[in-house]
């Protein structure tokens, strides 16, 4: 049998990591039938308005990527708490692991998976805009054929930072109390924060928007790898 002392850190992570991506490939399959069906129930994935004066009336309906980041960014922060289960956890039994070699395949696992699911986002918009050009024959005006490099970081740093509140969350409810307790203030004190000031937020260009979100991702991402550290620490 292989020790641990024997096996450097990153050759663990770099196993677990395909080992997860590989197992938890049925996770990234609830997201393409999560996108399909709110594409079908909905009509559109923004806002819907109208005129009308004597026989004419009008309809305008705007398509965006809102609704859809919102179920993949909310998928990821359900998977990502997934992956911090006991459930999950033995599967790392299959490979040669410890806590914080876990925590840091996980994070990596994330940061795979939110790429991807930007990916399953745009495709699943363009399919959803594809239905109504070919199917209901409406017409379309195009501000943009192409999504910008910006809006792309920007969703896949929303989606990157939800899976990141997920496995901090997920992780700091296995930690120590004295750990544990403070994080999830934390955490709570964060999202009442951000729901305060969302729309001042909003107001922020979409890169600046996204290096903050990147920067709180990694921030949760140490916090978890620390907790898990400190968990090994006090199982010992």
């Amino acid at each position: 049998m292989q020790s641990l002392t024997n096996i450097s850190l990153k050759t663990i992570v770099k196993k677990q990591v395909k080992w997860k991506a590989k197992l938890y490939i049925s996770a990234l399959s609830s997201l393409v039938i999560l996108q399909i069906i709110f594409g079908i129930l909905l009509s559109s994935s923004g806002s819907t308005s109208g005129y009308g004066r004597g026989n004419l009336s009008v309809q305008f309906s705007i398509y965006s990527l809102d609704m859809f980041l919102i179920v993949s960014a909310f998928w990821a922060f359900i998977v990502a708490i997934l992956f911090t289960t006991k459930a999950y956890r033995i599967d790392d039994l299959s490979v040669i692991s410890s806590r914080t070699s876990s925590a840091i395949a996980n994070i990596f696992v994330v940061i795979i998976y939110s790429f991807i699911a930007v990916v399953i986002m745009i495709s699943t918009f363009y399919l959803k805009v594809l239905e109504i050009l070919l199917v209901e024959k409406q017409s379309f005006i195009i501000e943009n054929l192409f999504i910008s490099p910006s809006i792309l970081l920007l969703c896949f740093s929303s989606i990157c930072l939800f899976g990141a509140i997920g496995l901090l969350l997920g992780t700091s409810f296995k930690g120590p109390t004295l750990i544990k307790v403070p994080i999830i203030v934390l955490l709570l004190i964060f999202i009442s924060l951000v729901s305060i000031n969302l729309n001042s937020l909003m107001m922020l260009p979409d890169l600046i928007i996204s290096v903050i979100y990147l920067f709180v991702s990694v921030l949760c991402f140490c916090l978890t790898i620390w907790i898990a550290d400190k968990s090994e620490v006090s199982r010992k």
